[in-house]
């Protein structure tokens, strides 16, 4: 594992692929699994260049909620996510009570506030065409920094407090399917189809 990217971003040259493991073989990058790198003040032109990078790999998702560093192959504590104020968000996700623009944080940490826990399913790019349900807490207080260096706190809930849980567990070495019971991990089709039943039912999605 590295620390250090080779790519520059350049106009016109593409942007790194994503990193996932295998399931069928079991066989996972060991960046997807090891803690990352925490980078120090001022951001070096390499770190500047990689959060650039991670930045436009997210831009260029349609449907991205969080992108976390080590997914991309940098193995740094580099986040960058966003809730939008979405309608549509909102009819799959009943706990979306908290909105947050793009935001990119470094060496970004959380904890839980009180002990209950949401159950609501979860994809990843690394984890390619799976979801399963995932307990996470439903209150956190989160601690991070912006690429000014600048000290961000705070607190989120619901939906906004389960995505920014899942990011910094990618730069922990976590990944969501850790949490997820055995056997209730589904195909993507799988779960999009168990989604739509439960909306048309109009009930909550949960494992």
């Amino acid at each position: 594992m590295t620390t250090q990217s080779s790519y520059t971003l350049t106009p016109g040259k593409s942007l790194p692929g994503y990193v996932a493991i295998n399931l069928e073989t079991n066989e996972t990058p060991s960046v997807l699994i090891t803690p990352a790198k925490k980078l120090s003040f001022p951001l070096t032109p390499e770190d500047v260049n990689d959060i650039k990078i991670l930045e436009a790999k997210y831009e260029g998702e349609k449907n991205c909620a969080g992108l976390a560093a080590p997914q991309i192959g940098i193995a740094k504590q580099i986040i960058v996510f966003a809730a939008p104020d979405d309608p549509d968000l909102r009819k799959w996700r009943p706990d979306f009570t908290q909105t947050m623009g793009k935001t990119i944080w470094i060496n970004p940490s959380y904890e839980g506030i009180g002990t209950d826990k949401h159950e609501d399913y979860e994809a990843c790019f690394s984890v390619l065409e799976m979801a399963g349900p995932v307990k996470r807490y439903k209150s956190i207080r989160y601690q991070a920094y912006t690429v000014a260096g600048d000290l961000v706190e705070g607190t989120a809930e619901g939906f906004l407090a389960r995505l920014i849980q899942h990011e910094v567990d990618h730069i922990n070495g976590k990944l969501f399917i850790g949490y997820v019971p055995e056997g209730q991990l589904l195909k993507i089709e799988d779960y999009r189809k168990k989604r739509a039943e439960a909306m048309k039912a109009e009930q909550p999605l949960t494992g």
